[in-house]
């Protein structure tokens, strides 16, 4: 068994319930109080947590310490003492494990392997068939052999799913059209940033375009200076000679200085630049209008592209996939149903004596039907009882009154439970007298086992407590207070009734 443990709650803020401490203990702790008074309010706490009580207000606070046994190293949490909080701000609500915040559903998943909560008509679950299931599952361990089923149904069934929607004719031409799209998208591999260098590249060939125009022009005046200058030379004195050669140096100088970049200009391949950037407008046409949602449409041609191929394998010899799915969905099935089968044998030993225990004379059944693969295997499972021997077996909520089937889930949840916290709210409802007492003791020997936290109106269940609290209320605020023997003396008188009563018994 499980060593775990409710050691305190602390309510900050919830209803009429400000700075409210409950430091609980082992064994039995029993809450009473008037009608009315808000005995019920505390255990909301561990509804909310839970994830099956909404909360009654848009604004509270409460905080949970728990003792747990074990490590949970998925979500850094330790065994021993651990912070369970939730707090609420109108629409918002936080959920946190030692300070951490953490999503609703892992919090009440992991207080879920703790605590089992019995609220008035949260026990009708046992009449649904997926409960029934699910707790036949975890008490034969049927864990493993349901998720390796559940891989075969689960191709199974999408498989036929296929086959009415699609067709590989169509597959394959869709997988030809997406390769041929994606193949002229990565031939071009276009970036953003090549996109951004090819048009700054671009700018750059313009201008040195206009340059290398006023550079052949310069060249070609350059050599008409020459020729000029040369004819110059021919007529003149001899002593302007050095004047014109050092007029002929220059231009010739000029020339070769042009020449040279002329060369580097013509070097720059602008035809390139031009045909890698129709490259890039072209697909912006067919798959932009922008680089940016080409290189996101190509994502997801490539995202189609795997789901078709993914498709066209999976149909590809379909009909032998489907066969071999429903062979080894009827194998691991038989054995779900053949392990179900006998941990309902083992409930249904135990249930016996616990309703022995509490004075019910009533039978059950776990009645197995096959129907068709569902993710659960082929079991329809329905809880049928009867009262009287020989009588047709009937669903439960027919053949029991509502007290009765209140005590007769009390016995189904002591029935099934293995470990942890159990708390009840009411669960006496509709019950009195001797049926009272074998309740009361019931409780009193389960809460040996597990702690048990129950909210009562009947004496002879807190009679019995281990710690007793009572819960009082003015116009203002609530208190929960934790009993002396003298003060739980005075509140089980309270309980019985008035003094008329109490000195008629005596």
């Amino acid at each position: 068994m499980k060593s775990v443990e409710v050691v305190s709650v602390h309510l900050h803020d919830y209803l009429y319930f400000k700075d409210v401490d409950i430091y609980f203990d082992k064994g039995l702790n029993v809450i009473t109080g008037e009608t009315g008074a808000g005995k019920s309010l505390m255990l909301d706490i561990f509804g909310i947590l839970l994830g099956v009580t909404p909360g009654r207000v848009d604004n509270y606070s409460v905080e949970v310490v728990i003792d747990i046994p074990d490590d949970i190293l998925e979500y850094e949490i330790f065994k021993g003492e651990n912070v369970f909080s939730v707090k609420r701000n109108n629409s918002r609500t936080t959920f946190k494990i030692n300070g951490r915040v953490y999503p609703k559903n892992i919090v009440s998943s992991i207080l879920s392997n703790y605590i089992t909560l019995h609220r008035q008509n949260s026990h009708m679950k046992f009449l649904e068939q997926n409960f029934l299931i699910s707790i036949l599952d975890e008490i034969s361990n049927n864990k493993n052999l349901l998720n390796e089923y559940r891989k075969y149904y689960e191709l199974y069934k999408e498989l036929n799913e296929l086959l009415k929607s699609e067709s590989l004719n169509k597959l394959y031409e869709k997988l030809e059209y997406l390769e041929s799209v994606i193949k002229e998208i990565e031939e071009v591999n276009p970036t953003v940033e090549e996109e951004e260098f090819l048009n700054e590249q671009y700018n750059v060939a313009t201008k040195l375009q206009e340059t290398l125009e006023k550079y052949n022009e310069i060249l070609n005046e350059s050599e008409v200076i020459s020729e000029k200058l040369w004819n110059i030379k021919k007529i003149i004195n001899d002593k302007y000679e050095e004047s014109v050669n050092a007029a002929l140096d220059i231009v010739e100088t000029l020339k070769l200085d042009i020449q040279k970049e002329l060369s580097e200009i013509e070097g720059y391949d602008v035809k390139e630049i031009e045909e890698k950037i129709w490259q890039y407008n072209q697909l912006k046409r067919k798959y932009g209008p922008t680089l940016e949602d080409v290189l996101l449409n190509y994502e997801n041609y490539m995202k189609e592209l795997n789901e078709v191929k993914k498709k066209i394998e999976l149909l590809e010899d379909s009909q032998k996939k489907i066969e071999d799915c429903l062979k080894n969905m009827k194998k691991l099935s038989e054995k779900i149903s053949l392990n179900r089968k006998k941990a309902a044998e083992k409930v249904s030993e135990a249930f016996l004596k616990h309703c022995n225990d509490l004075n019910l004379n009533i039978e059950i059944q776990f009645n197995f039907l096959k129907i068709d693969y569902n993710y659960n295997g082929f079991d329809k499972v329905e809880l049928l009882g009867r009262t009287v021997k020989n009588q047709p077996l009937k669903p439960l909520k027919v053949i029991a009154s509502g007290g009765e089937l209140s005590r007769l889930m009390l016995a189904l949840e002591l029935s099934v439970v293995s470990d942890g916290i159990l708390i009840f709210d009411e669960v006496d409802a509709g019950i009195s007298g001797e049926t009272g007492n074998k309740l009361a003791e019931k409780l009193k020997e389960v809460s040996e086992r597990y702690q048990v936290i129950v909210v009562t109106h009947l004496p002879q269940v807190a009679v019995r407590a281990d710690k007793h609290f009572v819960v009082l209320k003015d116009q203002k605020s609530g208190l929960i207070k934790e009993l002396d023997e003298e003060e739980r003396s005075i509140e089980i008188k309270r309980m019985v009734g008035s003094d008329d009563v109490l000195k008629f018994i005596d």
